[in-house]
Order: C-alpha cells, then sequence, then structure tokens
C-alpha cells in the first residue's frame, strides 16, 4: 500500500512521475506534421528543434486579480511566440536558479526526501527572449498551456515551442496554490499549505481506489466508464477539483487581458496582433488537462482542449460541448473513459504505450534520471503529442482540413466519438 501512494502521489505530483505503462516498442507509422529535418534526436542537454519555420520569442507578464473565492492571486505568465530572428540574442534560460530548492522544500513537506535535480540548471531552449513579434502574418492564434499540480510555467516549453514556431501564440501561467514560479520583480512562488494538504489526502483516497490493474489493462469501454465515475465522484477528488476551478479563473482573466492587449489598452507587443475572433484553445500536462477541461466547458471563447494524461476532476459526466482530445496511458483512459459518453461534441482518446505519465511534460528531455522515463523514444513520443496537438487546433481552430484520424503510430490506440 505504500508504494502505491508513493505511486499515486507521484503521478499527482507531475514533477516526480514514476508511474508505468504496458511495453510495446513505439515507432511512428505515418507523421504529418513534423518536418524531417526537426527529427534529428538532440544533444544531451537541449529540447530538439522546434517544428516549425518560425524563430520562438518569449517574454513574461505579471497579473494579479482577485479570484471567486475572494482569495487574490498573484499570476505569472510566459507568452511564447513566432517571431522572425533571433535578434542576435542568447537562448533564454529555462526556468530559474531557485527552482530546485524550492523543489526540494515540496518534497520533504510530502515526506519524501530531497530528489536529484530534475534538469541541468543550463538546459538549452530554443526559446529567445522579448524578441519582435512575426511580421508574416498580420495576426496568429492563441491557445493556452496549464502546468501540472506542483509544476511551474516552464514545464510545456518542449509543446510550446513546437507550436510558437508553427505559428500559434502559447500563453503558459504559473498558477496560484499549484505552481512553483518566480514573479518579475524576483519573489518566488510555491505551493500553498493548504493544497498540499488537500493533495496528500487526495493522494491517499485514490491510492485506495486505483488497482495494479487499473495501471497496466485496459478495461472494457463500460468497465472503465464505470470506474471512472467512480473515482472521479470520490469525496477526496470532488473536494480537490475546486483548484482546477480556480486555475481555470486564472486562464479567463488573462484572456481577458489579452482582449485589452490586443485594442492597445494594456501596453503590450501584441497590439492587433492577436487572433482572437476565431477563439483560443487550451492544453496541460495532468492537473493543467483536468484545467483544460473545465476551460472548454465552461468559457465560450475556447473551442476546445486537450489532456495530456491528466484526470477529469471537476468535469465528472460533463457535457464540454466542444472538440475535446485526450493523449494519455492506460490509467488515464481507465479513470477518465466517462468523456467518451458525455461529451456530445467530437472527442478523441489517444492511448499510448511504453510510456510514464511524465513522459507528457518537458521530462521527456529534460530529466536527468533516466528511471523516470518510459522505454518509448523521446522523439517518437514529442512527434506523437505535437502531431496530434497541432491536427486538433489547426482543425478545431483554423479550420484547416486536417484528419487527425490518419495520424497513425504503432502502439497508440486512437478511439473517438462519436
Amino acid at each position: 500500500m505504500k508504494k502505491l501512494l508513493a505511486t499515486i502521489l507521484a503521478m499527482i505530483l507531475s514533477m516526480t512521475m514514476l508511474s508505468a505503462c504496458s511495453k510495446n516498442s513505439g515507432n511512428p507509422v505515418q507523421e504529418e506534421s513534423l518536418k524531417p529535418e526537426n527529427s534529428v534526436t538532440p544533444a544531451q542537454g537541449e529540447f530538439p528543434k522546434p517544428v516549425g519555420s518560425y524563430t520562438v520569442g518569449r517574454t513574461q507578464m505579471d497579473f494579479k486579480y482577485r479570484a471567486s473565492n475572494n482569495s487574490d492571486r498573484e499570476l505569472t505568465a510566459l507568452f511564447f511566440y513566432p517571431s522572425d530572428s533571433t535578434e542576435g540574442k542568447p537562448t533564454a534560460e529555462y526556468a530559474f536558479p531557485e527552482f530546485q530548492s524550492l523543489r526540494d522544500e515540496l518534497l520533504v513537506k510530502l515526506g519524501a526526501t530531497a530528489g536529484e535535480q530534475l534538469f541541468e540548471p543550463d538546459f538549452k531552449t530554443w526559446s529567445y527572449n522579448d524578441l519582435a513579434l512575426s511580421q508574416r502574418a498580420q495576426q496568429y492564434p492563441v491557445l493556452f498551456y496549464v502546468h501540472g499540480a506542483g509544476a511551474y510555467p516552464q514545464q510545456g516549453t518542449l509543446y510550446a515551442q513546437d507550436l510558437a514556431s508553427s505559428g500559434y501564440i502559447v500563453v503558459s501561467i504559473g498558477h496560484a496554490d499549484s505552481g512553483v514560479y518566480k514573479l518579475k520583480d524576483g519573489r518566488t512562488m510555491s505551493m500553498s499549505p493548504e493544497f498540499m494538504d488537500d493533495l496528500v489526502k487526495y493522494g491517499m483516497e485514490a491510492a485506495t481506489l486505483i488497482t495494479p490493474q487499473l495501471v497496466t489493462e485496459k478495461l472494457g469501454e463500460e468497465e472503465a466508464i464505470e470506474v471512472s465515475r467512480k473515482l472521479t465522484s470520490a469525496p477526496e477528488a470532488v473536494k480537490f477539483a475546486k483548484y482546477a476551478v480556480l486555475q481555470s479563473e486564472d486562464i479567463r482573466y488573462v484572456a481577458d487581458q489579452l482582449y485589452q492587449m490586443n485594442t492597445g489598452d494594456i501596453e503590450s507587443i501584441f497590439k492587433g496582433r492577436l487572433q482572437l475572433e476565431i477563439g483560443m484553445g487550451v492544453f496541460g500536462h495532468s492537473f493543467g488537462g483536468t484545467t483544460a477541461a473545465i476551460v472548454s466547458r465552461d468559457d465560450d471563447r475556447f473551442v476546445g482542449g486537450v489532456n495530456f494524461d491528466g484526470n477529469m476532476l471537476g468535469a465528472l459526466d460533463s457535457d464540454l460541448k466542444k472538440p475535446f482530445m485526450q493523449l494519455g496511458t492506460v490509467l488515464a483512459y481507465n479513470t477518465n473513459a466517462f468523456l467518451l459518453e458525455s461529451n456530445s461534441q467530437d472527442s478523441y482518446f489517444a492511448i499510448i504505450d511504453n510510456v510514464i505519465h511524465s513522459d507528457f511534460s518537458d521530462s521527456l528531455f529534460t530529466a536527468t534520471n533516466g528511471a523516470a522515463r518510459g522505454t518509448r523514444d523521446a522523439m517518437e513520443q514529442r512527434s506523437i503529442i505535437t502531431s496530434y496537438t497541432k491536427a486538433f487546433f489547426d482543425r478545431y481552430m483554423l479550420n484547416k482540413e486536417t484528419e487527425i484520424e490518419s495520424l497513425t503510430f504503432d502502439g497508440v490506440d486512437m478511439i473517438k466519438k462519436p
């Protein structure tokens, strides 16, 4: 039981994921979105080159507002965006120097020991700070990325770079209560004590409900739907969902600010350059995927979302009334299968073998501990996630004729409804 509890807590705290899935090999049969020249395995200590033709700019903005629970939430947001030139600048740092010590403090508070570095301090990105926005198009579509519980806004840099280099602006928020991030004035923020307490309670409850079979074996659809409803309606799961609701408010607040940036009421490089009339998209990893579902359901400005191996707390049996995609492990399917029955719009569920939970984040390349990775080739996994995510938003935001179902990969079971 102790080992299972540790696994479940690790699953939730997305910086230290250890849960495993099945062991089949995974070679892509067809991948239309990635260019061959960007499929070269990168040198150790750096991300692979982004898949698109744009240079990737990155800038940071901070925000503060009062949430529905009357708490003052202080956020930071990283904007990854298309640019035309590096302007001779060095690549942006990946995270921030204080991250490792803050992460170790969290682990100790959760009853674990300080761990190895999650990534090298000088890990190389393909982003450049404060570049000019590209002039190749008048406006660019907007996506939001949501980090996992206890993670950081840079956690999705791999996929933010791929999408920004392909012509999207990607906004990644450091969320109050659940995030670890650094504001522009130098102050650092970490998980709140209340969030940590509720995280542990939720993890302990999940440990009593999730059997080893759910981690390794795909259930039949009816059984999976029944199991997923049971897990998502458990008392601590229902209680913990409030944080995903607050994170959805963070996103909706920053989205409000984007409209003001577009009109010039808030000074930024984005005046008149945001393609907001077509709607926005949202995707996230782990608890960030949970948030993506809630944003998709509750805000009509968002056309749909993608969940990277997260659960659906707070969205039990919800009709999102939006297209939605889940990319995950067998465990994610067994604990979220009700999505396929409850959502009235196009719903996709890709079950990817030979990966673990952290393989849906930057850990795919940044992890310094090989044991914290699945056995699927990292470039193959990146190809799967980027290809499906880009195809989804190309189709449902940009109305491009992308056939998501034609993206076939060995070891990936894609389910679509209706």
